[in-house]
């Protein structure tokens, strides 16, 4: 987390180049976004992976109703990847 101080010099440096290269800029936030959604989405996926390997191995040690409370959220979670996870600043 960077203090004050530091956010205000990041954002002043911020300023100069979009005000130097404007295409520069742009490029630079929609590859910061980009980088934001990808981490997010892959952090999910790993994540219903995780489940759906959990409910099968539930289900072969023969605990269906477990089994299948982790398949639903694992569903859950697969129904949720289609929103988009969007950070915002204080």
């Amino acid at each position: 987390m960077l203090d004050r101080f530091e956010r205000d010099t990041l954002r002043e440096i911020e300023r100069q180049i979009s005000a130097a290269d404007p295409e520069l800029a742009a490029e630079m936030r929609t590859g910061q976004q980009r980088l934001v959604r990808a981490g997010n989405r892959t952090w999910l996926r790993m994540m219903i992976a995780l489940l759906v390997l959990l409910a099968a191995v539930l289900l072969v040690l023969g605990v269906p109703a477990s089994a299948s409370t982790v398949a639903a959220v694992a569903a859950g979670l697969w129904w949720l990847r289609r929103f988009r996870i969007t950070h915002q600043e204080p």
